[in-house]
């Protein structure tokens, strides 16, 4: 009888301790950063494959919010790169918040810090700086 029990709360012990694990979202960073005339590249890389499905991930940027991206594998690196248009990135302001998320998962008003905190798909990717840019030299 004592066995049993053992058994059983190892169980259910580890049954609880795989949903912990299974739950942890993958670390997402900003790559790189480059401008290239008109536009600038922002790059992501993931510890898992970004989702490939029905949605779209969205970067945000202080109050701007961006979706015109494309998803790549390169050297074992999961990439996720977005075109934000150069005049917007000039108007971003050093310390601004910036976020991925998957899908349309901020409302107006919402404490986004706590989102990317509870939100499996959401990911808070630090501050913006100005200084994170390297401009690419034109080929001829």
């Amino acid at each position: 009888m004592r066995k049993s029990a053992i058994f059983i709360l190892l169980m259910v012990t580890l049954l609880f301790t795989g949903r912990v694990v299974a739950q942890q979202k993958p670390v997402t960073k900003i790559a790189s950063v480059k401008q290239s005339g008109k536009t600038v590249s922002i790059t992501l890389t993931s510890s898992k494959p970004f989702i490939f499905g029905g949605n779209r991930y969205m970067l945000y940027v202080g109050d701007k919010d961006f979706m015109l991206y494309t998803q790549s594998h390169d050297d074992g690196k999961n990439l996720l790169t977005f075109a934000v248009p150069a005049e917007s990135y000039n108007s971003f302001k050093d310390g601004e918040d910036v976020y991925l998320t998957y899908g349309h998962i901020f409302r107006s008003g919402s404490d986004r810090a706590a989102i990317a905190k509870q939100n499996k798909r959401c990911w808070s990717l630090g501050k913006f700086s100005s200084t994170m840019t390297t401009k690419e030299k034109a080929t001829k």
